[in-house]
């Protein structure tokens, strides 16, 4: 959501961002709509990608007070609960390759609540 909301910035930097996700096809359309977020969507069934950027999968860092206290203060701030799909133990990350393919920034997420600042991603871009 917050890449989304910054997305004027993103293109003005020559920026680009693709999501990858593991759901099918499907889910990842229902996803698109409940969200409104439209950026290109690509799918990792296997998660090839998933494994080549080194991202983990962990019962433990998803379930643990403090993921389940940021879920809790959303709900109460009134953010809609879309329910569990897929695996949810799979944790993300965010990456910035240039435009020879050179990974230029790498952050793997220690549970589902770490995320870099879009601040942070813009400075890289601003230095390519």
């Amino acid at each position: 959501m917050q890449l989304h909301r910054r997305r004027d910035a993103l293109l003005m930097l020559n920026g680009e961002v693709l999501l990858i996700t593991f759901s099918s096809a499907e889910q990842a359309c229902r996803w698109r709509d409940e969200t409104g977020i439209d950026f290109p969507l690509l799918l990792d069934a296997n998660r090839a990608v998933y494994r080549a950027y080194g991202l983990r999968s962990s019962i433990w860092r998803v379930w643990q007070p403090k993921v389940l206290a940021y879920y809790a203060r959303a709900l109460l701030q009134g953010q809609r609960w879309r329910g569990i799909r897929d695996d949810p133990h799979q944790l993300g990350g965010d990456f910035v390759v240039d435009a020879a393919g050179m990974l230029r920034f790498a952050h793997r997420s220690e549970d589902p609540t770490d995320r870099p600042a879009v601040d942070s991603l813009l400075s890289v871009l601003r230095q390519m």
